[in-house]
């Protein structure tokens, strides 16, 4: 994947030219200097943002849970900050326990980069900080000129910039002041790492008696891979979202081709035991009139059954209405509490009454009758009237 990543002082676009290169494999593999319009189309789009776009703040807030010192971020860096923070982007860097490094950009110049790019058909897919980028060594300070800004990286908790250049021969205030506070506490580092400062700034940090090992530039455009990315919350890229849906629609494809093939063999399925349920029908409508010769067929199954009774009582066997035979379902249905539980009996062409000699829960005896194919109705407080349910 092509990435094109920019970098971005502080007058862009106003001044439209950028420095920007092309990273393909890890590599880059074209670089240059212009505006926009000439710039490679790319898979990808990053911006560098440079100069005092972006500020390094360090703070320490009171042990917490990570969520809730985010919401206490704001109110802790106030004193720090010339805006209101409301006004200002905040990205956690560095979390050590209480202390925290955090950076931090203008909402109104996040929202202009963002818009900007997009109206250049340029969406950024992620946002990076120079400062951030810098190199850190244990036993070195990098410092780096960079458009009339110097960039000072003390350590991985620590960077600042400074954009008052000094006179000539001298370093700019901010960074001679943290020379001097260094030097004071005991802690300047044993070499400082110099990229793109001219012959009398290096002059200048030899003669503070400082180590220096110079170089004419700087790789601005390598991002170490814990980078933060500026481009979250509000600022959350919806090129990227796009990107991930793309990403995401061959599973989704697939997704839907499974639930298509599986409702279309439910749908089968239901089709199939129809046509079964239909040929059983027309096969018991065919008994049906080979049994039940000369008779109307207006419910086989149920006529069947009742040739079927009738057959079984003409030859001395039991039919599924006989008293015995419903006697037994309602012991079934009765369980434990079917002991000395009559009183009295009746039976009648199929119907059998029955009086309790205890108090029971008809409710429920009803309902369990019910499910063994009983039509069980309350006659009387204490009695029910049983019969065998229409097949």
């Amino acid at each position: 994947m092509s990435t094109l990543r920019v970098l971005i002082h502080d007058a862009w676009p106003d001044q439209p030219e950028a420095h920007w290169v092309v990273i393909d494999k890890g590599a880059v593999s074209a670089s240059g200097h212009s505006a926009p319009a000439a710039w490679p189309r790319c898979e990808r789009v990053e911006a560098v943002l440079s100069g005092t776009q972006v500020g390094w703040v360090q703070v320490k807030l009171p042990q917490a849970r990570p969520r809730e010192q985010l919401r206490a971020l704001p109110f802790a860096i106030e004193e720090q900050l010339l805006r209101e923070p409301d006004s200002q982007h905040f990205t956690p860097l560095l979390r050590e326990e209480e202390n925290w490094s955090v950076l931090v950009v203008a909402r109104e110049r996040m929202k202009r980069l963002s818009a900007q790019f997009q109206a250049i058909d340029r969406p950024l897919d992620a946002a990076w900080s120079a400062l951030a980028g810098l190199p850190v060594s244990a036993d070195a300070w990098t410092l780096a000129a960079d458009a009339g800004h110097w960039l000072l990286r003390a350590s991985s908790a620590h960077a600042i910039v400074d954009d008052a250049p000094g006179q000539p021969g001298e370093l700019p205030p901010i960074i001679a002041t943290s020379i001097l506070q260094a030097q004071a506490r005991g802690s300047l580092p044993a070499r400082i790492l110099a990229y793109g400062l001219d012959a009398a700034s290096v002059q200048a940090l030899q003669g503070a008696q400082l180590a220096v090992e110079s170089s004419p530039h700087w790789a601005w455009h390598e991002v170490a891979e814990d980078a933060v990315n500026l481009l979250h919350g509000e600022f959350q890229s919806g090129h990227a979202r796009s990107k991930l849906l793309r990403g995401l629609r061959p599973a989704l494809w697939l997704i839907a081709v499974v639930l298509l093939l599986n409702l279309l063999l439910g749908v089968g399925s239901t089709l199939l035991r129809q046509h079964e349920l239909q040929g059983l029908r027309a096969r018991m409508n065919e008994l049906a009139r080979t049994q039940l010769p000369g008779r109307a067929l207006l419910d086989a199954p149920l006529q069947l059954h009742r040739e079927l009774q009738s057959q079984r009582q003409r030859h001395g066997l039991q039919a599924d209405d006989d008293m015995l035979a419903l006697l037994n379902e309602l012991a079934l249905a009765l369980g434990s509490d079917a002991t000395n539980s009559l009183q009295a009996l009746h039976y009648d062409a199929g119907a059998l009454v029955v009086t309790f000699a205890k108090p029971l829960d008809i409710a429920a005896l009803q309902s369990r009758l019910e499910t063994r194919g009983i039509t069980a109705s309350a006659s009387g407080g204490t009695s029910l009237s049983l019969q065998r349910s229409a097949r």
